[in-house]
Order: structure tokens, then sequence, then C-alpha cells
């Protein structure tokens, strides 16, 4: 029997907050982050925007910068498709993780002993 993670209930961060602007999978801009918190109490903390993005990208979200220059202009969720409405990570099964087609590898069973390696004992001896 597979354990499965708990999925976190009760009220949401700011960064799943800021994961619900994403979820459509475009490029959204900043100012469009910004008017979702605009007239709450969050509003002073967007400074901490990109703290926020480290947060949804530590939950499992891939997400690309769009930059003009130096300067970020947008952020786009590259795998909206696996969060919730909450903005919350749903993890996959490990087994929808493998890609088709792909090969796993065995790992090598090549037998190494210290008397299969000449002058191993010796140096290890010294």
């Amino acid at each position: 029997m597979a354990i499965r993670p708990a999925i976190r209930k009760g009220k949401q961060n700011r960064h799943e907050k800021i994961t619900v602007c994403l979820l459509s999978g475009k490029p959204v801009t900043i100012t469009e982050i910004k008017s979702v918190f605009k007239g709450t109490d969050q509003e002073a903390l967007m400074y901490r925007l990109s703290s926020n993005i480290y947060s949804i990208r530590r939950d499992g979200g891939v997400i690309k910068v769009h930059k003009t220059g130096k300067e970020v202009t947008a952020y786009q969720l590259m795998n909206f498709d696996q969060f919730d409405k909450d903005g919350r990570f749903m993890q996959p099964s490990f087994q929808s993780k493998l890609v088709p087609g792909l090969k796993v590898e065995s790992e090598d069973t090549t037998d190494v002993t210290l008397k299969s390696v000449p002058k191993l004992s010796e140096l290890i001896a010294a």
C-alpha cells in the first residue's frame, strides 16, 4: 500500500494566491499579480514577489520568467495542470513521472574488491 502525502487544507498562503493568478498557463504581468492583492493587508508585501515565486518553485511549480533586458515583465506557470483550483500542488504518482519509452538502465554490478584492484591493498596498508 502506497503512502500518499496529505493535501494541505485551510487558509491559502500568499504564494498559493499568486499561483491561482498563474493557473491560466499564459504569461501574467507583475501589475496583474499586484492587482489581486490591491486593498488587502498583504499589499505592502508585494516587494517580496520573487520570494513568493521561489515558494511556488519549491512546492513543485515550474515557472518561466519573461524579461526585457534585466527587468522582469511577466511570470508563466508551465505545469499549471498539476495544481488544483486553490493553487496547491497535487503530487503526481511515481508512475506518472516516468517518461514513456524511456529505458531505465540497471545499476553496474561489477564486483570490485580490494584484491581486484592492483596495489590498492598496499596503499591501504601504508
